[in-house]
């Protein structure tokens, strides 16, 4: 399971595959961390929430497509 904070992209790149805390905020990191230790369900569902965004959004694959699609807009 992913747990990012606030700042910048990174709750962009995590979405709904993980928590998102707010940045500097220890007490709601300490809960969120909490939450995926004590809750099996949620544990699983973030797990499978993010191999299933790694691999539509992020693979090297991917990350090529994408990078080739920009080069052939820009050419």
């Amino acid at each position: 399971p992913v747990i990012g904070s606030t700042c910048g992209e990174i709750p962009n790149v995590i979405a709904d595959a993980g928590l998102i805390f707010p940045e500097e905020d220890v007490q709601a990191l300490r809960d969120a961390l909490q939450s995926i230790r004590d809750d099996s369900q949620l544990r699983r569902r973030l797990v499978e929430a993010g191999n299933a965004r790694v691999f539509a959004h992020y693979t090297q694959a991917h990350i090529a497509a994408e990078t080739y699609r920009i080069y052939r807009e820009l050419l």
